[in-house]
């Protein structure tokens, strides 16, 4: 097995282990996927789980736990443990992100690690089972992208003109669609297409690049679909691999908090240029007092 750093550097173990159990995963979900083989079950909140995000997720907790057993885990599938709170670690892991495509059988699905330290990643890894793209990144120290088992650095080219622009149906805030439409507008771009998936760092690799700037807008405190291990992977690679990854305030997002969820929406650009001229047309349709960065700042007392 071959890693992007050197065995001496600070962070290899970190990140050699999580590659490995990313690929570890990977394995376990590809017996499920191409057997057809997954029960399917619906959550209490109505989002879809299978078998394979089970087996998954059950995988690398014991592999982090084993490797790391001092450090706190918190999993999309995995119980929320609150103690999480207390340490300056914390592994946050999507063992499937991007169920309802792994059911659709359409390979859109990642596998998610990341460790936050102090409330921001350090080390990600993202994976797609299906074709073995892995991406992967040290805080301050670049992105890597791994294909047919060969390491090479990884950077995202920068916008086009006029920039692409699209949405997700699971970012985007009911009523928001216009201002999202007016913006693109204003830069001479389409209207922004709202896909099916969030934004992945594979999505800014060449390989399948079609857009140069993510909006997702807004939504009301504590209820954004997408959570912390849906971004946190995904945040550090596109920042190290030289995009713009924050809210709509320019904001850094902030993991392991009280509440799971984000705030100020959600934008990821190419550039850091296209990505201060979007924020700068976003400002108008925005709320003038941004929301707490921590969710749970904003919710009723209970």
């Amino acid at each position: 097995m071959t890693y992007p750093v050197p065995s001496d550097h600070p962070w290899y173990r970190e990140l050699s282990i999580a590659i490995d159990t990313a690929d570890a995963a990977a394995e376990a979900i590809l017996v499920f996927y191409n057997a057809h083989s997954a029960g399917e079950y619906e959550k209490s909140d109505g989002s879809p789980v299978t078998d394979a995000d089970i087996a998954a997720d059950n995988l690398i907790r014991e592999h982090l736990t084993a490797a790391f057993p001092a450090d706190a885990l918190l999993t999309e599938e995995g119980a929320k443990d609150n103690a999480r709170l207390g340490n300056d670690r914390v592994w946050i892991v999507d063992p499937i992100d991007g169920t309802a495509q792994y059911i659709a059988a359409n390979g859109r699905f990642d596998v998610l690690i990341a460790l936050a330290v102090s409330k921001r990643p350090q080390v990600a890894v993202s994976l797609q089972p299906t074709t073995g793209l892995m991406h992967a990144a040290i805080a301050g120290e670049g992105a890597w992208r791994r294909e047919n088992g060969v390491w090479a650095p990884f950077r995202i080219t920068p916008s086009q003109t006029p920039p692409r622009m699209v949405t997700s149906v699971y970012y985007i805030a009911e009523g928001s669609e216009a201002a999202v439409r007016a913006v693109t507008k204003q830069f001479g771009a389409a209207d922004p297409e709202e896909m099916k998936v969030g934004t992945h760092a594979r999505a800014w690799d060449e390989v399948e690049r079609f857009y140069d700037v993510f909006i997702g807008f807004p939504q009301a405190p504590g209820t954004s679909p997408g959570q912390e291990w849906d971004l946190c992977a995904p945040d550090l690679i596109i920042n190290e691999a030289g995009g713009v990854y924050s809210d709509l305030y320019g904001r850094q997002h902030l993991y392991n908090k009280k509440n799971t969820h984000f705030s100020g929406g959600l934008l990821v650009s190419a550039d850091p240029g296209i990505h201060a001229q979007v924020l700068k047309a976003m400002r108008p349709f925005l709320l003038e007092t941004p929301p707490s960065s921590e969710p749970a700042d904003d919710l009723p007392a209970e």
